[in-house]
């Protein structure tokens, strides 16, 4: 059987998790969310880990990146988990696998993008270790803290809640769509998709206000997915509301697409997509953070809608599957 026949990533993790020890007296959360939390000697704050792994030719190419930018983009991956928690990162550990022919020049530019990230969100490399592989992967755990009273988890929206996210959508994905088709990018979108930042500056005013928090990695559609999973909730989503950069639209006009496409299941923008009470709309208005109001959380049973500019609702499909 095929890891795609089974329903993908998600289907596979829920079932690999099942086979290995997943609780102790330390584990506030685990598995499910954007970084495990545990308990730790200070009681005021909890500890958080995440790890990710980003593989050549599958999250990066050199084919229209340079390795700084691929180290670059490791960390920030990493850090958007972080933030997604309400946390702070601390320390990173990297492990990294390199084939025999790899210039030494190709690890020190990876190295080089990471230090450019981790002196961007306060992190310190403490440790990894390196090995020879088939592909260049790099391979990053993560350390960080939260106060106990500004934790989010993905499981905290609640009926009547409004959806936001921090910022535009899909540029990530119609920059490498248009590189891809051998079209040109503007450097808005390419740098977008090569040098993407997390919104590690966003985490502390939206903790304190927000219900549940989830990064946008895999595109808007299955981060609101996520959300609903855990939280036992459903979802309308308001097309005509998704934050598109004009740039964004540009290129689909020039790709023949919707871009909507991009931003419902493109991936990579590292935006942060919440819920939250509609009493404490206003007191996040007065933070001055931008962001936009996509939607709103509904009772389970509705399900998980897209409303089009007709005001037609079907269902909210998208996102991307590693094993698709």
């Amino acid at each position: 059987m095929q890891i795609k026949e089974i329903g993908g990533e998600f289907a596979l993790i829920d079932r690999l998790s099942r086979l290995v020890p997943s609780r102790c007296r330390e584990l506030i959360v685990g598995i499910g969310d954007d970084a495990a939390v545990l308990k730790t000697a200070d009681d005021g704050r909890y500890q958080l880990v995440t790890a990710d792994l980003l593989v050549e030719n599958q999250h990066f190419s050199f084919s229209w990146g340079g390795a700084e930018e691929a180290g670059f983009k490791a960390v920030e991956a990493n850090v958007s988990d972080i933030a997604a928690m309400g946390g702070e990162p601390t320390v990173m550990v990297v492990s990294l696998a390199l084939p025999r022919e790899t210039p030494v020049e190709t690890a020190e530019a990876l190295y080089r993008g990471m230090g450019r990230s981790c002196r961007r969100n306060g992190v310190t490399v403490v440790g990894g270790d390196t090995t020879r592989g088939g592909a260049i992967t790099i391979s990053i755990t993560l350390l960080g803290t939260v106060a106990v009273d500004r934790l989010c988890l993905r499981s905290q929206a609640r009926v009547g809640d409004l959806i936001g996210v921090t910022g535009p959508l899909g540029a990530s994905a119609a920059g490498l769509a248009l590189v891809q088709r051998d079209l040109p990018a503007t450097a808005y979108l390419w740098q977008k998709h090569l040098v993407p930042e997390c919104r590690l500056d966003a985490a502390p005013i939206l903790a304190p206000v927000v219900n549940a928090m989830i990064d946008v990695s895999d595109g808007l559609a299955p981060e609101v997915r996520h959300i609903c999973d855990q939280s036992g909730v459903g979802a309308r989503i308001a097309a005509a509301k998704i934050p598109l950069h004009p740039e964004v639209i540009a290129a689909a006009v020039a790709l023949g697409c919707d871009p909507l496409e991009f931003a419902l299941g493109g991936g990579e923008d590292y935006e942060l997509l919440f819920t939250l009470a509609p009493r404490n709309l206003e007191r996040l208005r007065r933070t001055g953070l931008e962001f936009a109001v996509v939607g709103e959380i509904l009772p389970a049973a509705d399900g998980l809608l897209l409303v089009g500019a007709s005001g037609a609702a079907g269902p909210l499909h998208g996102g991307y599957n590693h094993f698709a």
